[in-house]
């Protein structure tokens, strides 16, 4: 029973087993998978495979419906490879899987974003003479919206109409998903306007909200379009916007680099004017790092610096992200001093972040001819980093820009001693240099590390794949 494995997990399903027993006749197939159905939250599959495990100690025979309550499990946990090697298990037994068998399973790879293993499922299907419905085509484009693949998602809904196969709001929502994930403006809104309507099927916000996704992410942007369809929502009778609404909106502002009126939106917010469902909205943390990014895409480094203080001052629960845009538009501007305090307050709110945020504070202070300041403000990142026993902030990129920015500091420092009374950071010393050496020993380790788990997975995953 090789998907049995998996370890401890709680002892919820045994001792409910147990009691069981204790009150009524020895359990039976029908009693187990009672008992697994009860299983369905995402932290208890370790128990139902347990619980499957003693289904075949005990000689009780597992039967289709015993593996389309465990493949369920695995769906909502996100064990994509278990649900399939669940399938397989359950074949080689002589356990006939039927719709609802191959719908879950082709679900757990949609929330896995494995597209391919979905559509081979749909011929496994076939082959295995199950007809598939509604819900297992809504299974399969769902796992192409989220591989990106609309082309394969709009083949999949063509092909509803060839079987006579009824899609419904699910099967739209991810259609239309998958053409936003593209930037496939043209064909979101067919679907929406025409093809919808000609099914019977009133959009919901969701299927709004992709359709503005579409406009945000077309190459270029169109807000127009995202506007137009905002203000469709808030109009009489349509589908009410949500916060999701407004911030595809900002972003498409954003990226046709129109920073003025992604900020006027994030205000329109701001103001709590905007109701849904009788509440009124505000903007979130994702509202906020859209606008930043705004600005950060025009250079605008005082608005978004701004924005971010706002953001500080509001309440909200705060993330990397919009320190990251801010930075970016600290360094698209120029102003490496404000790149530098930003990265500071990432620090001291004790922010996880990434080596890119560290490399564009780098290239902003390089740029700008100050590398003291740089490598001023990477060594303290380097020394908490080891402190806390954390991933360093650092990466390839990293490694190859400090010798670069020692070399200059190095050459501004033999310039002229003076350098003390200059706007820059002031002499890099070689004590400074020093330490910075010793601490980068770390990220070399760590980037050695992070590389040997690349190849470690993507080996494991070609072993899966045969």
């Amino acid at each position: 029973d090789g998907a049995d494995g998996g370890g401890g997990g709680g002892g919820g399903g045994g001792a409910v087993e147990a009691a069981a027993e204790e009150v009524s006749p020895p359990l039976d197939t029908a009693h187990y998978n009672v008992l697994l159905s009860c299983l369905s939250r995402p932290r208890r599959w370790k128990e139902a495979l347990e619980l499957s495990a003693r289904m075949g100690e005990r000689g009780v025979q597992r039967d289709t419906s015993t593996y389309n309550a465990l493949i369920s499990v695995m769906k909502a946990a996100g064990k994509w490879k278990l649900a399939l090697k669940l399938l397989r298990r359950m074949r080689s037994e002589g356990v006939p899987p039927d719709t609802i068998t191959f719908s879950a399973a082709m679900a757990a790879c949609a929330r896995g974003g494995e597209w391919r293993s979905a559509l081979l499922l749909m011929g496994s299907m076939r082959q295995a003479g199950v007809r598939p419905n509604t819900v297992t085509f809504s299974a399969a484009i769902s796992a192409c919206e989220k591989g990106g693949e609309w082309a394969r998602a709009l083949r999949l809904l063509r092909q509803m109409g060839d079987e006579q196969v009824p899609p419904d709001l699910i099967t739209f929502n991810a259609a239309i998903g998958a053409c936003a994930k593209g930037g496939e403006w043209e064909r979101a809104m067919s679907l929406l306007t025409e093809a919808m309507p000609a099914e019977g099927i009133t959009p919901d916000s969701v299927s709004y909200n992709a359709a503005i996704t579409a406009h945000a992410n077309a190459q270029p942007a169109r807000p127009d379009g995202a506007l137009s369809l905002l203000r469709a929502m808030e109009g009489e009778g349509g589908a009410p916007p949500d916060n999701f609404s407004y911030n595809g909106v900002i972003s498409a502002f954003g990226r046709a680099g129109r920073w003025e009126e992604a900020v006027a939106l994030l205000r329109q917010l701001a103001a709590g004017k905007v109701a849904h469902g009788g509440e009124a909205l505000s903007p979130d943390l994702v509202s906020y790092t859209a606008a930043i990014s705004a600005c950060a895409e025009a250079g605008r480094a005082a608005e978004a610096a701004a924005l971010l203080e706002e953001l500080r001052s509001s309440g909200l629960p705060l993330s990397i992200l919009p320190f990251s845009k801010a930075i970016a538009a600290a360094a698209k501007a120029g102003e490496w001093r404000v790149a530098c305090a930003t990265l500071r307050q990432v620090s001291s709110l004790q922010l996880r972040h990434n080596a890119l945020t560290t490399n564009l504070v780098l290239r902003a202070c390089d740029a700008a001819g100050e590398p003291a300041a740089a490598l001023s403000a990477l060594l303290p990142l380097l020394r908490e980093s080891a402190a806390a026993g954390v991933a360093s902030p650092a990466d390839e990129e990293t490694l190859e820009l400090v010798p670069h920015l020692l070399l200059r500091a190095a050459e501004a420092a033999e310039v002229a001693e003076a350098a003390e009374g200059a706007e820059g950071a002031g002499v890099w010393s070689a004590e400074d240099a020093a330490q910075l050496r010793r601490a980068l020993g770390r990220v070399e380790a760590q980037t050695a590390a992070a590389a040997a788990r690349r190849a470690a997975k993507i080996k494991r995953d070609a072993e899966d794949e045969l």
